[in-house]
């Protein structure tokens, strides 16, 4: 046990910036004394420990306290995560530094790749990192991890930036509108792990006759799930769009089959539009 000057001796960390993450319920003492000291474990010591990590990746306390404080926060997966940031930004850092060293040893050879950093992937990885835990858990459930998540979408950055000059006149004027794009509600990301699971369940079927019933049933769910994500009681025309990039985009297919296996966005797809002209015959 330790007092938290004794703590604050320890970690480095003020005695003032320890009263304050207690005070934001960031880290609290394991017990106090009626003397009125607080006294810290070694939970408190891991919890600094990872609170420095988080800070590392610039993270702001009151995202690290919500991850932190997350019912389904689990240490050594946050780690991993961390550790592939952290190793990421080493290895960049390294190339810079071993660029440094050529000069003072006489090297006149410029370099300027060194200075190159992909601003996207990181723009990526800070916005999945602010998520809340429905929308991460969606990603590592579809994807495994969060670092193969982004791995996956860096495969198509070639065609991210093409729509994106295509669309936003440049690279950097698509990564500021990245930057400025507000966050999906809290609470919204329970909502898009449910309406993963619906679609990994309409995938089971793959090969059936898409008319089935219990399919049907299944996509009538995703509907339902999908007007609560977008607030809105008509999603027909967001529905059809949505079918039909499943059916005809090789950009989309190529992507979600990564994920559900081969053929299987194709067959939701035709299990969306079926439903649609459904609908439309009643």
């Amino acid at each position: 046990m330790m007092t938290i000057h004794e703590l604050a001796n320890y970690s480095g960390i003020s005695v003032r910036t320890l009263h304050y993450y207690d005070k934001i319920d960031l880290l609290k003492p394991c017990c106090i004394e009626q003397n009125g000291y607080r006294k810290y474990n070694d939970d408190s010591l891991r919890r600094l420990q990872q609170i420095m990590f988080y800070k590392e990746m610039d993270l702001p306390l009151k995202k690290i306290k919500d991850i932190m404080n997350q019912s389904s926060f689990d240490q050594k997966t946050a780690i991993k995560d961390q550790k592939d940031f952290l190793v990421a930004k080493r290895n960049r850092l390294n190339k810079l530094i071993e660029q440094m060293e050529q000069i003072l040893e006489g090297d006149n050879t410029m370099d300027f790749k060194v200075f190159e950093h992909n601003e996207l992937e990181e723009v990526f990885r800070s916005r999945i990192m602010q998520l809340d835990e429905y929308y991460q858990q969606s990603l590592i459930s579809q994807y495994g991890s969060i670092e193969a998540c982004i791995e996956s979408m860096m495969k198509n950055e070639a065609k991210i930036k093409e729509s994106a000059v295509k669309h936003y006149g440049s690279i950097d004027k698509y990564i500021e509108s990245l930057k400025k794009e507000p966050l999906p509600e809290k609470g919204m990301g329970k909502l898009q792990l449910k309406l993963d699971g619906i679609v990994k369940q309409i995938t089971a079927h793959k090969g059936r006759d898409v008319s089935n019933p219990e399919i049907q049933k299944l996509v009538d769910e995703w509907k339902e799930t999908f007007k609560e994500i977008s607030e809105k009681d008509d999603i027909s025309e967001a529905f059809r769009r949505i079918y039909h990039a499943y059916m005809n985009s090789r950009e989309v297919i190529e992507m979600m089959d990564e994920i559900y296996g081969n053929g299987s966005i194709v067959f939701v797809g035709k299990a969306m539009e079926y439903n649609d002209k459904a609908s439309n015959r009643l």
